[in-house]
Protein backbone atom coordinates (compact mmCIF):
# COMPACT_ATOMS: atom_id res chain seq x y z
CA UNK A 1 0.00 0.00 0.00
CA UNK A 2 2.86 2.38 0.82
CA UNK A 3 4.47 1.91 -2.56
CA UNK A 4 1.15 2.58 -4.31
CA UNK A 5 0.77 5.85 -2.43
CA UNK A 6 4.34 6.84 -3.26
CA UNK A 7 3.75 6.05 -6.95
CA UNK A 8 0.56 8.10 -6.89
CA UNK A 9 2.37 11.00 -5.24
CA UNK A 10 5.17 10.87 -7.82
CA UNK A 11 2.73 10.75 -10.71
CA UNK A 12 0.71 13.67 -9.33
CA UNK A 13 3.80 15.80 -8.82
CA UNK A 14 4.99 15.02 -12.36
CA UNK A 15 1.52 15.86 -13.71
CA UNK A 16 1.61 19.16 -11.83
CA UNK A 17 4.95 19.93 -13.44
CA UNK A 18 3.50 19.18 -16.85
CA UNK A 19 0.52 21.38 -16.02
CA UNK A 20 2.90 24.29 -15.37
CA UNK A 21 4.49 23.75 -18.79
CA UNK A 22 1.09 23.55 -20.48
CA UNK A 23 0.01 26.75 -18.73
CA UNK A 24 3.03 28.51 -20.17
CA UNK A 25 2.19 27.26 -23.65
CA UNK A 26 -1.44 28.34 -23.26
CA UNK A 27 -0.36 31.80 -22.08
CA UNK A 28 1.83 32.18 -25.15
CA UNK A 29 -0.94 31.02 -27.50
CA UNK A 30 -3.40 33.49 -26.02
CA UNK A 31 -0.85 36.29 -26.18
CA UNK A 32 -0.07 35.63 -29.83
CA UNK A 33 -3.66 35.17 -31.05
CA UNK A 34 -5.67 37.49 -28.82
CA UNK A 35 -6.23 40.23 -31.37
CA UNK A 36 -7.18 37.94 -34.22
CA UNK A 37 -9.55 35.55 -32.42
CA UNK A 38 -10.83 37.48 -29.41
CA UNK A 39 -14.48 37.59 -30.55
CA UNK A 40 -14.81 33.91 -31.44
CA UNK A 41 -16.70 31.67 -29.02
CA UNK A 42 -13.95 29.04 -28.87
CA UNK A 43 -11.41 31.70 -27.96
CA UNK A 44 -13.69 32.96 -25.19
CA UNK A 45 -13.69 29.45 -23.73
CA UNK A 46 -9.91 29.36 -24.09
CA UNK A 47 -9.71 32.59 -22.10
CA UNK A 48 -11.97 31.04 -19.47
CA UNK A 49 -9.67 28.02 -19.21
CA UNK A 50 -6.68 30.35 -18.87
CA UNK A 51 -8.45 32.28 -16.11
CA UNK A 52 -9.26 29.05 -14.27
CA UNK A 53 -5.67 27.85 -14.60
CA UNK A 54 -4.42 31.11 -13.15
CA UNK A 55 -6.78 30.69 -10.20
CA UNK A 56 -5.57 27.13 -9.79
CA UNK A 57 -1.98 28.34 -9.71
CA UNK A 58 -2.85 30.96 -7.12
CA UNK A 59 -4.39 28.22 -4.94
CA UNK A 60 -0.89 26.66 -4.78
CA UNK A 61 -2.01 23.21 -5.82
CA UNK A 62 1.43 21.64 -5.30
CA UNK A 63 1.41 22.72 -1.67
CA UNK A 64 -2.08 21.28 -1.21
CA UNK A 65 -1.09 17.93 -2.73
CA UNK A 66 2.07 17.73 -0.61
CA UNK A 67 0.13 18.47 2.57
CA UNK A 68 -2.50 15.87 1.73
CA UNK A 69 0.10 13.18 1.08
CA UNK A 70 1.94 14.02 4.30
CA UNK A 71 -1.27 13.36 6.18
CA UNK A 72 -2.15 10.22 4.17
CA UNK A 73 1.25 8.59 4.57
CA UNK A 74 1.49 9.49 8.26
CA UNK A 75 4.77 11.38 7.93
CA UNK A 76 3.25 14.37 9.69
CA UNK A 77 3.04 14.24 13.50
CA UNK A 78 -0.36 14.05 15.14
CA UNK A 79 -0.04 17.64 16.37
CA UNK A 80 -0.04 18.96 12.85
CA UNK A 81 -2.99 16.77 11.92
CA UNK A 82 -4.90 18.38 14.79
CA UNK A 83 -3.90 21.79 13.44
CA UNK A 84 -5.30 20.81 10.04
CA UNK A 85 -8.54 19.69 11.68
CA UNK A 86 -8.80 23.01 13.48
CA UNK A 87 -8.20 24.83 10.18
CA UNK A 88 -11.21 23.03 8.73
CA UNK A 89 -13.49 24.40 11.40
CA UNK A 90 -12.10 27.92 11.49
CA UNK A 91 -14.07 30.56 9.63
CA UNK A 92 -12.12 32.70 7.26
CA UNK A 93 -13.14 36.34 7.10
CA UNK A 94 -9.72 37.60 6.13
CA UNK A 95 -8.07 37.30 2.74
CA UNK A 96 -6.24 34.10 3.70
CA UNK A 97 -8.28 30.97 3.05
CA UNK A 98 -7.98 27.85 5.13
CA UNK A 99 -6.76 24.51 3.88
CA UNK A 100 -10.15 22.92 3.27
CA UNK A 101 -11.52 25.89 1.32
CA UNK A 102 -8.42 25.97 -0.87
CA UNK A 103 -8.74 22.25 -1.53
CA UNK A 104 -12.44 22.50 -2.40
CA UNK A 105 -11.79 25.49 -4.64
CA UNK A 106 -9.04 23.62 -6.48
CA UNK A 107 -11.33 20.64 -7.06
CA UNK A 108 -14.10 22.91 -8.38
CA UNK A 109 -11.67 24.64 -10.72
CA UNK A 110 -10.36 21.33 -12.03
CA UNK A 111 -13.86 20.01 -12.71
CA UNK A 112 -14.97 23.26 -14.36
CA UNK A 113 -11.79 23.38 -16.44
CA UNK A 114 -12.36 19.83 -17.60
CA UNK A 115 -15.88 20.74 -18.69
CA UNK A 116 -14.63 23.82 -20.56
CA UNK A 117 -11.89 21.84 -22.30
CA UNK A 118 -14.29 19.14 -23.45
CA UNK A 119 -16.72 21.77 -24.76
CA UNK A 120 -13.84 23.50 -26.56
CA UNK A 121 -12.74 20.20 -28.10
CA UNK A 122 -16.27 19.42 -29.29
CA UNK A 123 -16.78 22.86 -30.76
CA UNK A 124 -13.47 22.76 -32.63
CA UNK A 125 -14.10 19.29 -34.04
CA UNK A 126 -17.25 20.40 -35.91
Amino acid sequence: MGSEIEKLEESLTSILGLLQVECGILERMVYKNKNQHRRCSYFQYLLKVRRDLRLLQSAKLEELVDSCFLVITGKRPKQKVHILESLKRRKCNSGKHNFMERLLGAVRLISQGYFDLTWLEISLSY
